[in-house]
């Protein structure tokens, strides 16, 4: 099947077209309503180039990867609807990859790629894009600009979140959170990342409106339960790090409300209590959804068969990295922790770069790193933690943030693996670490 063809330019143009109509309308609509679109369609932008660059070096230069095969079994999909419809709905809807449905497909609708069908999680992504697909008339450009404007619409949220808490610093976080190479270019082809990136940051959006803000509950409420329940079918060991991290930012948003330190003493203790009980419910409902992160001793398991994987040189090359064995224990976990975080925030560097793709990344770390540097260089460490502690919001990003670096810093083994696996948690930790630098300097100046 041939990616590109002459059709796909004249459909880029008539989209391209449509998406923007469209964006500026929503512009204008925010704008009456007063709501901040200052950033909205530069954003936009940046995040159609974004995938039009991953769409050009996986279609032309690499000549395929696993984004190409998440198409052909989307495209096999679309074929089966008019073919078999109930077929197509059992996959779709119902997620039933059973043997008998495998063989409703032939030659006439192609097969998806047997290695995605037989993983649930991986072939999620096909079903998810298949809808995209149809609307993209089974065009690959246009399916994977379609599964981008997904992706776009959870950081957009994103960034209204941290500007509604803290709206005089927009710049910088339209560059943390809209702006960020590595997120426009893997948080947007037809990747498990470019879902799982837009439905966390849609989901830290909808959780501030249900649980703390409580504006359009039904609809935010909703919206939470489909984004958890895209990255449970995609990434669940994601949820791991994002809901605890959320039920520590429920209680100290409730608790910064709570302005006499007796009273807060007092109320401490119980919503700790309501909020752990309530998060101990949920984890218990819904863990068993969750396969081999359901509990800690899989995980671990799951960790290890991932690290397996990804030190197979002629699939994922040779840029790897060893941080010890995984023996599962308390104490192991603890010493390889420290290292595992900072490799997931900061690593690759420029000496480890190996291939053109992961410069960006470096990049991007060394930025991060400077930056973080001077942050503890010019901030008092005490100050420092009191800023986390007193923002709800940063305090969510921080433990999200070193929660799923822990993870992936741990399972990757591989840096362009890596490159892709820390997108999630990316946009919270730079935004973080600005606004903790942005918050003393204001204090200091309250101060003068």
């Amino acid at each position: 099947m041939n990616l590109f063809t002459l059709q796909d330019f004249f459909l880029g143009i008539v989209y391209l077209g449509i998406i923007y109509t469209i964006a500026y309308g929503i512009k204008s609509q925010q704008q009456r309503n007063g709501l901040d679109s200052q950033y909205f369609i530069s954003g936009l932008t940046a995040k159609l180039i974004g995938v039009t660059a991953f769409c050009l070096i996986y279609g032309l230069y690499y000549g395929g990867g696993d984004t190409v095969n998440y198409y052909f079994g989307s495209v096999a999909l679309v074929n089966l609807m008019t073919e078999d419809f109930n077929a197509f709905y059992s996959i779709l809807i119902e997620n039933d990859l059973s043997g008998q449905n495998w063989f409703a497909f032939n030659s006439d609708t192609g097969y998806p790629p047997h290695y995605m069908w037989k993983d649930s999680g991986t072939f999620a992504v096909s079903r998810y894009s298949a809808i995209l697909c149809l609307l993209g008339a089974k065009s690959f450009f246009i399916t994977s600009l379609l599964t981008a404007l997904f992706s776009y619409i959870g950081m957009w949220k994103l960034y209204r979140l941290f500007t509604i808490n803290y709206p005089n610093a927009k710049k910088v976080l339209a560059i943390c959170i809209l702006f960020m190479p590595s997120l426009l270019f893997w948080g947007s082809g037809i990747m498990k990342d470019s879902y799982v990136l837009g439905s966390a940051c849609w989901f830290s959006y909808n959780f501030y409106h249900v649980f703390i803000a409580r504006k359009k509950i039904l609809i935010n409420a909703l919206l939470v339960i489909i984004n958890i329940s895209i990255i449970m079918a995609l990434k669940p060991y994601i949820i791991l790090s994002l809901l605890p991290g959320a039920l520590l930012w429920l209680n100290n948003a409730y608790l910064k409300q709570v302005s006499s330190g007796f009273v807060k003493m007092l109320v401490m203790p119980i919503i700790g209590v309501i909020i752990l009980g309530g998060g101990f419910f949920l984890y218990s409902n819904i863990s068993s959804l969750m396969g081999d992160y359901g509990n800690i001793d899989q995980a671990v398991e799951k960790a290890k068969i991932i690290r397996e994987d990804l030190l197979r040189e002629e699939q994922y090359g040779g840029n790897n990295y060893n941080l010890g064995e995984i023996d599962g224990t308390a104490g192991g976990m603890t010493t390889i922790a420290p290292l595992a975080i900072f490799t997931a925030l900061y690593r690759p560097l420029f000496f480890e770069v190996g291939s053109p793709l992961m410069v960006i990344s470096a990049l991007e770390n060394t930025i991060l790193l400077f930056l973080t540097l001077i942050l503890f260089l010019k901030t008092n460490p005490r100050k420092v933690i009191r800023i986390i502690l007193s923002e709800p919001l940063i305090l969510y990003s921080i433990f999200f943030s070193l929660l799923l670096a822990f993870g992936v810093g741990m399972a990757s083994t591989n840096f362009g693996a890596l490159s892709r696996y820390k997108i999630p948690f990316m946009p919270y930790y730079f935004s973080a670490i600005y606004l903790i630098y942005y918050l003393n300097q204001q204090a200091k100046k309250r101060i003068i």
